[in-house]
């Protein structure tokens, strides 16, 4: 990512800042303050998994590194709309939330400060949190996030300890932080179709900032598509949702239906033991739309041998 060094220069200068919500505690005003300066970017990596594995004969393999072709960075702006800058303060052996402000970028105006926080903090120990999303809502209450909905989500948490009166300009690289899972049709979409329902259980719809994990909910999820008339003999069609990754291994369970236009279900699949992973797109392949006497098993690959965008890690 260009760091926009002009632009950086003028910024600091005359204090300026995208933000459109804040929350901070007010520090001593006696006390010397140490001017911040973060530039966000992305990792100009991608990762390389295993080719097509299928279940349960064999498990998901560990990715490797390989540098991007484009030997630059992805600008914030490409991939998120919405920046979260937490900050946690060590006091009395206890870590407290003394700062969070939202950033949202502003695709009308020439935004060139997206992606640069500036900041006054006195010494201290400190852990700076960060958080790129496209959720149209996110609150923070305590240590945990809550959303509208899972969006393609970036993270990166930096221990600092701030000195009087000293500079800090630190570079921050964001990592994806959610896996995407996704069923996809062998069957081609007909005129008697209306609708695709998924109702899923045990999804990790919260994250717990301090440590980038997902928090289950106890409650399901319910997405619901409308197939459109330009979508009919239309093949391999995807249905999918995110998901915040889980600190232990708790799984996910998905029941699917097709429904015809008499809104009487053609057909009904059940997955369950699905295990969200960091970064990657865990698809299943199968009939879903169809009636039929028999059935198949499902498959489940590494959509595009784990690499995610280009741009990205």
């Amino acid at each position: 990512m260009k760091k926009k060094a002009l632009y950086a220069l003028t910024c600091a200068l005359i204090l300026t800042s995208c933000n459109d919500y804040s929350i901070e505690n007010n520090e001593n005003p006696v006390e010397k303050q140490s001017p911040i300066q973060f530039f966000v970017q992305m990792e100009k990596e991608t990762l390389s998994f295993p080719t097509t594995k299928s279940m349960p004969e064999n498990t998901i393999g560990e990715p490797t590194s390989v540098s991007g072709e484009s030997g630059e960075d992805a600008d914030l702006n490409e991939l998120c709309k919405t920046l979260e800058y937490v900050v946690f303060k060590e006091e009395n052996n206890n870590s407290v939330l003394i700062k969070h402000r939202q950033y949202i970028y502003d695709e009308s105006s020439l935004d060139v400060d997206f992606g640069i926080v500036y900041d006054t903090l006195p010494e201290g120990n400190y852990t700076f949190y960060f958080l790129a999303h496209n959720s149209n809502t996110a609150t923070l209450s305590g240590s945990i996030f809550s959303f509208d909905s899972i969006s393609d989500s970036f993270y990166k948490s930096i221990p600092l300890e701030i000195a009087v009166a000293e500079t800090i300009n630190e570079d921050v690289t964001l990592q994806r932080i959610v896996s995407r899972i996704e069923f996809m049709a062998t069957d081609p979409i007909t005129t008697e179709l209306k609708q695709f329902d998924m109702e899923i259980e045990g999804t990790f719809n919260q994250l717990d900032i301090t440590t980038g994990y997902g928090i289950q909910s106890s409650s399901s999820e319910f997405f619901s598509y409308l197939f459109k008339e330009e979508e009919i003999g239309k093949t391999n069609h995807i249905h999918g949702f995110y998901t915040f990754v889980p600190e232990s291994e708790d799984l996910i369970a998905t029941r699917l239906s097709a429904i015809d236009q008499n809104n009487e279900i053609i057909r009904t699949r059940m997955i369950d033991n699905i295990l969200p992973q960091k970064n990657k797109i865990i698809r299943y392949k199968g009939r879903l739309y169809s009636r039929s006497e028999s059935d198949n098993t499902f498959q489940i690959s590494i959509y595009n041998n784990g690499e995610w965008e280009e741009t990205t890690e």
